[in-house]
């Protein structure tokens, strides 16, 4: 599992475009030119202009409402 604040999540569903949130790192990672680097990482992601007020409600809502449909999942990695 990995938990990230609402503040990076609204950032990233902003950026993703159709994409899937793994899509998305994925390209992240690879346009980061120190990759692994958390610095360069937030650098990257604050070059984006904000979201607005409005949006932010918008996404608040949409991501509560996923929140409560959500479902649990056990997953392995190998």
């Amino acid at each position: 599992m990995i938990s990230i604040s609402d503040e990076v999540y609204f950032e990233l569903s902003r950026m993703k475009n159709g994409k899937s949130f793994t899509q998305l790192l994925k390209t992240l990672i690879e346009q980061c030119e120190n990759k692994g680097d958390p610095e360069k990482i937030l650098e990257f992601l604050n070059t984006h202009e904000p979201i607005s007020e409005e949006d932010a409600q918008k996404m608040t809502a949409e991501l509560e409402e996923g929140r409560k449909r959500a479902v649990r999942r056990n997953i392995s990695i190998e």
